[in-house]
């Protein structure tokens, strides 16, 4: 049985291997050319060569995955409508999915929101993950946020966006063959929103964010005190669904 939340050490990666360290990285450029996974041919639109749309990769999805049309469209549009923008150093901003839309460019963990978004209300095997990937043959080391998803048989599988290809749902396996992955966190897609409605109890007071996350104000009492890298993650989680939530109710006004 899979936790809805599980926290991983991951400081000894960096002791265990040889590692280069790099921040700003984009997964697709560097290595889905290579690592990617097409289980269907291309379907060429028009004589530019466009991947506007693919029926046989929908079919697959479909196949393979409960909800697999809709897992079709969101990978769809983190894969081909957003362009790979890494952060200016020592910045790290969450765009909100509406942003990130808008921008039509992100980081990993703005294609995850965004991937997640499309798909936040269904019942969908998967997890956000954040972590380290580690590449075997180089010995690259960054850190990494990444979706992965469960099959109508368990398989696992690693969703990765904006290679303009219908390349970036990875069985795990394949993944294993040329990297390691190694979790920090990890959260399950059908409890991501009560975690943010319990981390978005006091979201009319926004001053409130800029407080420390308590250990015993959750439930699953994860020592937010002990571990700066979670506790990170939660503030910044906290931050972004709360812009995010304003920023609906404001579009929702609007319409």
């Amino acid at each position: 049985m899979r936790y809805f939340l599980t926290i991983v050490a991951v400081a000894v990666v960096i002791v265990i291997h040889n590692t280069k360290v790099f921040a700003s990285i984009s997964y697709a450029d560097m290595f889905l050319p290579e690592r990617g996974y097409k289980p269907v041919k291309d379907m060429w639109q028009d004589y530019k060569k466009t991947l506007s749309d693919n029926r046989l990769y929908k079919e697959w999805c479909v196949n393979t995955f409960e909800k697999g049309e809709q897992i079709y469209d969101a990978y769809k549009e983190i894969a081909f409508d957003i362009d790979y923008c890494s952060e200016p150093p020592k910045t790290d901003y969450w765009q909100t999915p509406l942003e990130t839309r808008q921008n039509k460019q992100g980081d990993c963990e703005d294609s995850v929101f965004l991937f997640f978004s499309k798909l936040s209300k269904l019942d969908i095997d998967g997890d956000i993950t954040w972590g380290w990937v580690v590449d075997k043959n180089s010995s690259i080391t960054f850190a990494h946020v990444w979706y992965q998803l469960f099959d109508k048989y368990g398989r696992q599988y690693i969703v990765e966006g904006f290679s303009k290809e219908w390349n970036g749902i990875i069985p795990l396996e394949k993944i294993k063959e040329a990297e390691e992955r190694v979790p920090t966190l990890m959260l399950r897609h059908g409890y991501v929103n009560n975690v943010v409605n319990e981390l978005l109890v006091d979201f009319d007071n926004p001053h409130k964010f800029s407080e420390p996350l308590d250990d015993e104000q959750f439930h699953w009492n994860i020592y937010f005190n002990n571990n700066h890298v979670i506790s990170d993650i939660f503030q910044k989680l906290r931050l972004m669904f709360w812009r995010y939530k304003e920023q609906m109710n404001k579009l929702s006004l609007s319409q």
